[in-house]
């Protein structure tokens, strides 16, 4: 039984509240302040996320150790020459963000062929280099590549792009050069021949022997080993990324890498390393 008391209450609450009460409400400054935060709480996350990463146990660990172990190229034209280019200013400028010092980060020079030891034996901690990424579960790489290197053509006479069929193109055997040269060669059904080879002296050899016709590098790698009258072509058939790379266990480490290399995208830093050591390139 519905008592006069019952009926008051009712009344009450359909004043405050009525029944189309969802239809009054102001929908779309409602929805619009609501994608307006979540907008701010994504730039936020987006604008500072190194001081997230910075924030946890795996680099208080590394704080206390003291050294950040860098492999480095040992001799590649921008990359690493005599202790200055690319990679060295890459390890000293993360030495600053993780240690609030130039001297943290200690460098190795390495090459391909030591550097996966050179990590499994615990000799570096990461890998700043010419290389896109360590296979296997073992290693972790950097989403952002810190450099992307165009594959060019090398040799004493360059052949136009159009007129590679039949050329005989040295390559190094099981390098990302010679992934790119091999989708290349598929891509556009051309007709060039891929001769690998286990090192690049054996390359340039057969290149002075006439015994190929060119060699397809990374630029910054022909650069190194461009010889007098060697010429680069002024088209590339494809490039290469370079990633900072770590073991599976420094996975915060090399997030917070990842984090900082788009921030120094972002701001200019990297163009600015890359017009100091010459890695700015402008191809046909």
């Amino acid at each position: 039984m519905e008592t006069k008391f019952n009926k008051t209450v009712q009344k009450h609450r359909r004043r405050l509240l009525p029944n189309n009460w969802q239809e009054k409400l102001p929908l779309r400054p409602l929805l619009f302040g609501l994608g307006m935060l979540a907008v701010i709480l994504v730039a936020i996350l987006v604008n500072q996320p190194a001081d997230s990463y910075l924030n946890n146990a795996e680099i208080d660990v590394l704080r206390k150790k003291g050294t950040l172990r860098v492999g480095i190229d040992e001799n590649i034209y921008g990359l690493n020459q005599n202790g200055t280019g690319l990679e060295p200013a890459l390890s000293a400028a993360l030495s600053e963000v993780i240690f609030s010092s130039a001297d943290g980060c200690e460098n190795q020079t390495v090459t391909r062929h030591t550097v996966t030891w050179q990590m499994s034996e615990g000799n570096i901690d990461i890998a700043i280099m010419s290389l896109e990424k360590l296979s296997g579960k073992s290693y972790i790489a950097t989403e952002t590549p810190f450099y992307r290197d165009p594959c060019v053509i090398m040799g004493y006479a360059i052949p136009a792009r159009e007129d590679l069929g039949e050329k005989r193109i040295a390559v190094l055997h099981d390098t990302a050069a010679c992934d790119v040269l091999s989708k290349y060669q598929q891509d556009e059904e051309n007709a060039l021949i891929i001769v690998t080879y286990a090192a690049y002296y054996d390359m340039l050899v057969a290149l002075r022997a006439g015994s190929v016709d060119a060699v397809c590098m990374p630029r910054s790698v022909a650069l190194t080993h461009r010889e007098k009258a060697m010429v680069l072509s002024n088209y590339a058939l494809g490039t290469v990324d370079y990633h900072v790379i770590g073991t599976s266990e420094e996975k915060d480490l090399i997030s917070l890498i990842d984090s900082q290399l788009i921030e120094w995208a972002n701001d200019g830093t990297l163009r600015r390393w890359y017009e100091a050591y010459d890695l700015l390139y402008d191809l046909a």
